[in-house]
């Protein structure tokens, strides 16, 4: 008994040394992330054989030709979520940046429709201050910053494709 009251103590006076536990330091998440809603809902996606991956896609510069892609996620000049839900009303993203800060010159929700990885993607919407898909508006991630990107994607209205 005595020795688990000293263990005990010692317990108490390294928490309390080295300043404790404070519950109100919460990791904060450094990254992009958001929302992506679907116009028209899960009823306007393409036929389900066509949809093979849907992800958000935060590029350094633009890719001017599709065989670019795999070299820019290869490289880190490009950091990609997780692959999204398919056949929903809306779904939520998060890509994290462990390097900042760090500006992305092009920031995309991108759907691969084909087998092959490095080929076969179609741009659904553009990161755009100003709404027009042909003007990518840059985009910052500082240090212990969640930058908030939300998009809408109208299946029968896609922006005008990079290449």
């Amino acid at each position: 008994m005595i020795l688990l009251r000293i263990a005990f103590c010692a317990c108490v006076v390294l928490c309390v040394g080295c300043g404790g536990l404070d519950p109100t330091l919460v990791p904060t998440f450094t990254g992009v992330s958001g929302t992506i809603t679907y116009v028209g809902g899960s009823a306007a996606w393409p036929p389900a054989d066509s949809v093979y991956e849907v992800r958000v896609v935060a590029f350094d510069e633009a890719p001017t030709d599709a065989s670019q892609i795999l070299g820019a996620l290869l490289s880190g000049k490009a950091l990609v979520s997780d692959t999204m839900p398919r056949r929903v009303d809306a779904s939520t993203y998060t890509i994290a940046v462990t390097s900042v800060p760090r500006t992305f010159g092009y920031v995309v929700v991108a759907l691969r429709y084909g087998p092959d990885f490095q080929l076969n993607w179609r741009m659904l919407d553009v990161y755009s201050l100003s709404g027009d898909p042909t003007q990518p508006s840059a985009l910052t991630v500082n240090v212990n910053e969640d930058k908030r990107v939300h998009f809408r994607i109208d299946f029968s209205n896609l922006p005008p494709q990079p290449f």
